[in-house]
C-alpha cells in the first residue's frame, strides 16, 4: 500500500510529512502512521478529497511562517499577503468569518478591523499534534456558519514513552531575505496517577523582505509565544486547562495605511471529555474558553508620518463553550450537542496633528474621530445532531441538522465621538440604509447537510453530498461607524446550498482524489464599494460559487511525486459581476528522492493569469506566475533532523492575486511575495 495501515519509521520518514504535507494527507482511509521521534496519528475521517490532515513539526517550510502561510500548504487552500504577518486564509474562495477557525475548542476573532490580526495569526500552530483541514461544509458539530471550511487545531494528552516521566521538543530556524529567526519548544511531564504539565514557548523575528526585483517590502514584525496546560488523561477520562498567550509587535503593513506595534492574545480554556456506558451513550465531551485581544493600530510609530495622526486602540473578547454526546444504536453513530459563543468588539479611532500624538496614545477622549466597532455583541447559541449510518459495507450515509440563535446589539450606536461633529454611528446607518441599531437584530439559522458515501471496490470510493448552511454578519459588515465605511444593522444572514462530488482512488503506489463543487447563495454578503461614491456599504445579493479540487501522488521506492489544483469561480449573479479576491487556477508539483537518512527534492508552485476580478475592489488583475523551490533534510541522530530549502530559486517577481494592494510602493501594484531565500531548520525530541 501507498501508506500502509500501521508502520514505524525512522526519522528520514518526517520527510514525506514535511516535504509533502499534501501527499501525506490523501492517504487510505484506514491510515494511521506513527512517526520516530515525532508520532503523528492521522484519523481516517480527515482524508478525502475534502480534507487534508497536516502535522506542523517536521514541515520542510521557511521558519517564522505565519499561520495562514502554513495552512496554505495544503491543497485547495491559499492566503492573501497585506505583510509578513496576519495572512488571510481563502478556502474555495471564501475568507474571514466564512470560514472557522478552532484551536483546542476555542474561537478568537481578531481585534483589528482591518483584518491585521485574523485567528490564524495568534492558534498556536507549536502546540498542536495535528491540524484537520475541511474544505466546504462537512460538518454541523463545528459551531455556526463555516460555509467555506473549518480548520481545527487538535491537541492530544502526551504518551510519554515507557519509563520516562519528561519529554518535549526543540527547533531553531533561521533564513536569508528578511525570514529571520525562530525558536521554540514544548516539554511534557508525566506527575503520576495520570495527571501531566505541559508548557511551551516560541519566538520569531522576522525581518523585511525584497522580492524579486529587489524591492524592500515591509514584512518585519516580532512574535512572542507561550502556554501551559494541567491535565488528567486516564481511566477513561481526560481534562485539560490550558493558558495561551500571543504577542505581536512592530508589525508593518504595505497592504495597510497603518502598522500595529501591538497585539495581544490571550486564551483561557478548559476541555475533556469521559468514556460512559449507558445505553446508547458511550461519550460526554466538553469545553469552556474566553479569548481576549487587544489590538493597537496607527500610521506614525513605525513609519513616517505624512499628514494627519491617527491611532486605532481596539478590542475583541469572545467566551464559549460546547457540550456534546455520542452516541451509538449499532449501525448508526450520533453526535447531539450545544454549543455558544458570545463575541464583543470595541474599537475607536483617535486623530490629530503631530504634537498631539501623546493623546492619541492616551486614548484622549477629545480626540476621538471614528467609533469603528461601537460596542458590538453577537451572540450564537446552537443545537445539532449529526448521525453516520452503514447503510451496507459498502455504503455510508452522512446526516446533521442545525439551529443557531443569534442576537446582535451595538451597545454604544448612539455615541458621538468628540471630532465627529456631533455624528454617531446611528448617524451612518441612517444615511445609507435608513435605520439605526438602537435595537438588537435577532435570527433564527436552520442548516444540515446529507452525504452518501460508496466504495465501488476497496480501492475507491465516491462521494455526494448537499448542505445548507448559514452565517451572520460580522462585527464590520454589521456595525462598522466611519463616515467613509458604514456596516449595515439590517443585513439578512448568508444562506449557502452546497454541492459536492468526489472520488477518492488509492491504488498503494498511487493516489489520486478529485472533487467538484457548486455553491448557490442567498443573500451574500457583499462588501459593496461601487454603488455609493466614496463609501464602502453592504447589501445582500445572489451568489454563485463553484469549483474543482485535484490532487494526485505516485511513489516507486526512493522516489515520490505529488501535485494538486485548484480551481474557483465566483459570480455575483444579482449585479452580473465578478466576486472579488476568487484565486485563479493555481497549484503545485514536487518530486523527491530519499535513501539512508537523507531526501532532497524540488517543487513548483505555479498559479494562471486572474482577469475575473471586481475592479472596485480587487488591486486589478494578476498576471500568472511559476516559482522553483528546492528542499531536502538529513537525519543527524535518531532523535534530530536538519531541514533546508531554497524558496523561489530563480528570483521571480510575483504576487499572489488576493494580495493587499501595496499603498506604500507606488511603483508596484500589490504586496509581492519574497525573492530568492535560503533557510535551515533543526528540530529535535528529548
Amino acid at each position: 500500500m501507498f501508506y500502509p495501515a500501521t508502520k514505524r519509521l525512522g526519522v528520514t520518514a518526517i520527510l514525506m510529512c514535511s516535504l509533502a504535507p499534501c501527499a501525506l494527507a490523501q492517504a487510505a482511509p484506514e491510515a494511521t502512521t506513527e512517526l520516530t521521534p515525532i508520532t503523528v496519528e492521522r484519523p481516517a475521517q480527515a482524508d478525502g478529497p475534502m480534507s487534508t490532515v497536516l502535522v506542523p513539526r517536521g514541515m520542510n517550510s521557511s521558519p517564522v511562517s505565519d499561520g495562514a502561510a502554513i495552512l496554505a500548504t495544503a491543497p485547495g487552500l491559499t492566503a492573501g499577503r497585506m505583510g509578513g504577518h496576519g495572512l488571510e486564509l481563502v478556502i474555495r474562495g471564501q475568507q474571514q468569518n466564512q470560514l472557522n477557525i478552532i484551536d483546542a475548542g476555542s474561537f478568537t476573532y481578531g481585534a483589528c478591523p482591518n483584518r491585521m490580526d485574523p485567528p490564524t495569526s495568534s492558534a498556536s500552530f507549536l502546540r498542536a499534534d495535528e491540524v484537520l483541514i475541511e474544505r466546504g461544509y462537512a460538518s454541523v458539530t463545528h459551531g455556526p456558519g463555516g460555509s467555506g471550511g473549518t480548520v481545527v487545531l487538535n491537541r492530544k494528552a502526551p504518551e510519554l514513552a515507557s519509563g520516562k516521566r519528561v519529554e518535549g521538543h526543540l527547533s531553531a530556524g533561521a533564513g536569508s531575505n528578511g525570514t529571520g529567526t525562530e525558536l521554540g519548544g514544548q516539554i511534557s511531564v508525566d506527575l503520576g496517577r495520570g495527571f501531566y504539565a505541559e508548557a511551551a514557548a516560541e519566538r520569531k523575528n522576522a525581518n523585511n523582505y525584497v522580492d524579486g526585483s529587489g524591492r524592500t517590502v515591509r514584512s518585519a514584525y516580532d512574535q512572542t509565544g507561550a502556554g501551559v496546560t494541567l491535565g488528567y488523561a486516564a481511566n477513561g477520562i481526560d481534562l485539560a486547562l490550558d493558558y495561551d498567550y500571543s504577542l505581536v509587535e512592530d508589525s508593518l503593513y504595505p497592504g495597510a495605511g497603518m502598522d500595529s506595534p501591538f497585539d495581544e492574545t490571550t486564551i483561557y480554556r478548559l476541555r475533556g471529555g469521559m468514556d460512559v456506558n449507558a445505553g446508547a451513550l458511550r461519550r460526554i465531551e466538553g469545553s469552556l474558553f474566553s479569548s481576549e485581544v487587544d489590538h493597537v493600530m496607527d500610521n506614525y510609530s513605525l513609519r513616517p508620518l505624512l499628514g494627519m495622526a491617527m491611532r486605532t486602540p481596539a478590542t475583541s473578547d469572545t467566551t464559549g463553550g460546547k457540550l456534546e454526546a455520542h452516541l451509538d444504536f449499532g449501525r448508526t453513530t450520533a453526535k447531539l450537542g450545544i454549543d455558544h459563543q458570545s463575541n464583543n468588539r470595541f474599537a475607536m479611532m483617535y486623530a490629530g496633528m503631530p504634537p498631539m500624538i501623546p493623546l492619541l496614545d492616551n486614548a484622549d477622549p477629545s480626540r476621538s474621530r471614528f467609533l469603528m466597532w461601537p460596542d458590538v455583541t453577537i451572540k450564537q447559541t446552537g443545537i445539532y445532531l449529526e448521525t453516520e449510518t452503514e447503510l451496507s459495507p459498502k455504503a455510508m450515509l452522512k446526516a446533521g441538522l442545525r439551529y443557531d440563535r443569534v442576537k446582535a446589539s451595538a451597545g454604544a450606536a448612539n455615541f458621538a465621538p468628540a471630532l465627529d461633529a456631533g455624528n454617531t454611528p446611528n448617524t451612518y446607518y441612517t444615511m445609507q440604509y435608513g435605520t439605526t441599531f438602537n435595537t438588537a437584530r435577532e435570527e433564527d439559522n436552520v442548516g444540515g447537510l446529507l452525504r452518501l458515501e460508496y466504495a465501488l471496490n476497496p480501492d475507491t470510493t465516491v462521494f455526494a453530498g448537499l448542505s445548507r448552511s448559514v452565517r451572520t454578519a460580522d462585527a464590520t459588515e454589521r456595525a462598522m461607524g466611519r463616515a467613509n465605511w458604514v456596516g449595515n444593522p439590517d443585513i439578512d444572514p448568508e444562506k449557502h446550498h452546497q454541492l459536492d462530488l468526489g472520488l477518492q482512488i488509492d491504488k498503494g503506489a498511487w493516489y489520486l482524489n478529485a472533487s467538484a463543487y457548486a455553491d448557490w447563495v442567498d443573500d451574500y454578503i457583499l462588501r459593496d464599494q461601487f454603488s455609493v461614491a466614496g463609501v464602502t456599504t453592504y447589501r445582500n445579493v445572489s451568489a454563485e460559487l463553484s469549483g474543482i479540487e485535484l490532487s494526485a501522488g505516485w511513489e516507486q521506492g526512493p522516489w515520490a511525486i505529488w501535485g494538486d489544483a485548484t480551481w474557483t469561480k465566483g459570480r455575483n449573479t444579482t449585479d452580473k459581476r465578478d466576486i472579488a479576491q476568487i484565486p485563479p487556477l493555481q497549484g503545485q508539483i514536487s518530486l523527491a528522492y530519499g535513501i539512508d537518512g537523507w531526501r532532497a527534492g524540488a517543487r513548483v508552485n505555479w498559479a494562471l493569469d486572474q482577469n475575473q476580478i471586481d475592479p472596485a475592489r480587487d488591486p486589478g488583475p494578476t498576471p500568472g506566475f511559476a516559482t522553483l523551490d528546492l528542499f531536502g533534510s538529513y537525519e543527524l541522530t535518531k532523535n534530530a533532523i536538519v531541514l533546508a530549502g531554497i524558496n523561489n530559486v530563480t528570483d521571480e517577481t510575483y504576487a499572489n492575486h488576493l494580495s493587499r494592494a501595496n499603498l506604500f510602493d507606488p511603483t508596484v501594484t500589490q504586496v509581492n511575495e519574497a525573492g530568492r531565500t535560503f533557510y535551515l531548520k533543526v528540530e529535535a525530541k528529548f
